[in-house]
């Protein structure tokens, strides 16, 4: 009997990439349109159509392009907001200057030579590595500046319903309607899952939700009521090739009006190249993020530098990767090139099949869906600075929340209240001033593996071979400075490195300075990449300021040990959880038997039968002291199981300091058969400890019946005192390294 075949692999990948494509090109429709709208806004009603033209035709060619230059991934570029109201911002400014007023087709002609320019810078950016600069862009200036730009497109789309000099509304049911549509969007979720849809329209992103219901709800009431919703987009004029608007800029027609501009045009196609550019790379972030994927930052950043100037020559609207589409195409399951390519044919395909269709969505959608671009914009860690600002009981927590909220309020004004322009120069100014402030040293002062340091724990020889074969496995990273924007990435691709080939990572954070929000995010990230590859990610001697900061960001993991603990501790429970994961370990009894310990190798079965009759078998529960300093010195004790800590009065005698650790197989206060003083510091059980009591006196019973056994007896404490004191060789050689 025929069996029928399974589908070929390549089908499968093919049908992902194409529904991928399908469904993120319905998510990028809206938002291509809402762009050109933004943008031909300010020419007035004529350019309307224009606009939502633009915005189709760069949505198709800068997705295209970029998907055909770039690096082969799953990563979607389209129209971008934040790049659309640069130049909006620009096509006001033109608007307003007298000498280019009457000429329309001369300021499309600026818009379309800006966005080129800025394609030129991004290459240029791109091929001078510049993109590693991106990374040193503070938090707080990124968020000022997002949030001033969301500020201006709410600004933007509330100002034309208000009227100079009143304060009611022209079209006060159009406003209703466009705030209804975007709360609507925003809470698409939670109203998607009160009615109780289907899983595949709970799975609709809001904005394309809010495309679909927001246009059939402005037919359902404007036509039976005659309420004034606004007007639709028009008949959008397409053609193939699209017209070219920097036809004049090569055969050298333009004006001498606009000549006169080209300064501010070049000026605002830098600011516009530096927000591509940070949009692309925070999108790579997300990229890389979610499946390692491999970026090549001079290859893609030019790729969408390259892809910008195409679409400026085909007359569209600039756009980047966006991060939203990227998760999207991922979870549809995009993962190559073709996705994006799907995208940019499918955009293309509804511009010339459907434009028709288009014409008759009305313009309140796009008011709305932008409004709801706008409140996304700013970010969520606003809310957490004034948290930390009015409540935090850490001075310096909150001293650190006052410093990032000035920077943020600063750009974010100058953003509002003079232009995108100003608050980027005043963000890079103010990301210069930080770095310098913040320049340390680097990072990782020192980097050890499991094999070179050790705790002081002392262990029988079974288990230091153990911990030496598998040594390579536990990297230990000792960090200085400031854990910043400047360092958090490098510090995350080193440790993701060392996922690669150890099971336990430890970094030792006492000599950290400070820690911001990008050092939050690079261990969030970290403890993600941990998770994932089942892999310990370890911290040890954090501040306790430190320490409350990252468990609000990112949480602690139960199971492993307490951040604020010293470096010998760590590794201890390092080598410990090594120790007992390790093969040599499993079917190994948690008690010893005595001839395991390495005190009485080469003993006899009769001369054990000797010993034990001397010796006391003893138990001990955690926290139980098994003797104390200034005791009398006068027995010693051979651990069967569990651990003991030695600990030292300080501080006045108040306080006791732990030196060393001591494990099974290992024995402790030997000195006792040597020389009779009083006990130097004081043994604590760690956990439940089986140990057997050898005295002085017994210790002088076997030197007498049998002095050979007792020869031999110092003779493995000789031993054992000499590798303890080469192991704390060793330890002083590392640790001064």
């Amino acid at each position: 009997m025929l069996k029928a075949s399974p589908p070929a692999e390549p089908l499968v990948a093919w049908r992902s990439e194409i529904s991928a494509g399908l469904i993120s090109s319905l998510v990028c429709l809206p938002l291509c349109l809402a762009c050109g709208l933004l943008v031909f806004a300010p020419l007035g009603p004529d350019y309307v159509a224009a606009g939502a033209a633009a915005g189709l035709y760069g949505g198709a060619i800068v997705g295209f392009v970029a998907a055909v230059v770039a690096t082969s991934s799953y990563i979607v570029t389209t129209s971008r907001v934040s790049m659309a109201l640069v130049q909006a911002g620009l096509t006001t400014t033109l608007v307003n200057d007298s000498a280019l007023a009457s000429q329309p087709a001369m300021i499309v002609t600026a818009i379309m030579l800006c966005l080129f320019l800025a394609g030129l810078w991004q290459v240029l950016f791109g091929l001078l590595g510049l993109t590693r600069a991106i990374k040193f862009a503070p938090h707080p200036v990124l968020t000022g500046l997002l949030n001033g730009v969301g500020m201006l497109i709410v600004i933007s789309q509330f100002k034309p319903f208000f009227a100079a000099h009143t304060l009611w509304p022209t079209k006060p049911a159009m406003l209703v309607y466009v705030v209804a549509l975007a709360l609507f969007v925003l809470n698409y979720p939670a109203i998607a899952g009160w009615l109780r849809l289907p899983d595949w329209l709970r799975k609709i992103p809001g904005s394309l939700a809010g495309f679909i219901a927001g246009t059939v709800l402005y037919y359902l009431i404007s036509i039976p009521t005659g309420l004034d919703l606004g007007p639709t987009i028009g008949e959008i004029h397409v053609s193939f090739p699209p017209a070219m608007p920097l036809g004049p800029v090569f055969d050298g027609s333009i004006t001498p009006e606009l000549t006169a501009v080209l300064p501010h045009v070049v000026l605002v196609s830098l600011v516009l190249a530096i927000i591509g550019t940070v949009e692309t790379m925070l999108a790579f972030r997300v990229a890389q993020q979610l499946d390692d994927t491999h970026i090549h930052p001079v290859r893609d950043l030019a790729a969408q530098g390259i892809a910008n100037a195409a679409a400026a020559l085909g007359g569209g609207i600039g756009g980047s990767a966006i991060p939203s589409v990227i998760l999207l195409g991922y979870r549809m399951g995009g993962r190559t090139r073709w996705t994006s390519i799907f995208v940019a044919l499918s955009l293309l395909a509804i511009t010339f099949a459907l434009s028709s269709v288009l014409a008759q969505v009305p313009r309140a959608v796009f008011a709305g869906l932008l409004l709801v671009i706008g409140i996304v914009l700013f970010d969520r860690w606003n809310l957490q600075l004034l948290t930390d600002v009015r409540s935090s009981s850490e001075p310096q927590v909150r001293r650190h929340a006052v410093y990032n909220l000035i920077v943020v309020l600063a750009v974010m004004a100058v953003t509002v209240f003079s232009s995108v322009v100003s608050g980027v120069i005043v963000g890079i100014i103010l990301s210069c001033i930080i770095f310098v402030i913040n320049m340390s040293r680097p990072l990782v002062r020192r980097a050890h593996l499991g094999d070179t340091l050790f705790s002081k724990r002392i262990r029988s020889a079974d288990d230091l071979a153990i911990l030496q074969q598998t040594g390579r496995q536990r990297a230990i990273l000792q960090l200085e400075g400031a854990l910043f924007f400047g360092n958090a990435d490098d510090l995350s691709l080193r440790v993701k490195d060392l996922f690669n080939s150890t099971d336990m990572v430890l970094l030792d954070m006492g000599a950290i300075s400070d820690l911001d929000i990008s050092g939050i995010n690079a261990l969030r990230t970290l403890r993600q990449k941990a998770t994932e590859k089942k892999r310990r990610l370890i911290y040890c001697n954090v501040r306790p300021v430190h320490a409350a900061i990252i468990g609000n960001g990112i949480g602690h993991d139960a199971t492993s040990p307490p951040m604020t603990q010293d470096l010998d501790s760590a590794l201890e429970w390092m080598e410990q959880t090594m120790l007992d994961r390790s093969a040599a370990r499993q079917g190994q009894a948690d008690e010893l038997a005595l001839e395991q310990i390495d005190f009485l190798d080469g003993v006899s079965a009769n001369e054990m039968t000797e010993l034990t009759a001397v010796m006391t078998r003893r138990e001990f529960a955690c926290g139980d002291t098994i003797c104390r300093e200034g005791d009398a010195g006068d027995r010693m004790w051979l651990i069967l199981k569990g651990s003991v800590s030695v600990l030292l009065r300080t501080d006045g005698h108040h306080e006791r300091r732990r030196i060393a650790g001591l494990g099974r197989g290992t024995t402790v206060g030997e000195m006792a058969l040597v020389e009779s003083v009083p006990r130097s510091a004081t043994i604590v059980a760690d956990d439940e400890v089986v140990c057997y009591e050898f005295p002085r006196d017994g210790f002088d019973v076997i030197l007498k019946k049998n002095p050979v056994l007792a020869t031999r007896l110092l003779g493995n404490l000789a031993r054992e005192l000499t590798r303890r004191l080469r192991q704390t060789s060793q330890d002083l050689r590392v640790s001064h390294h």
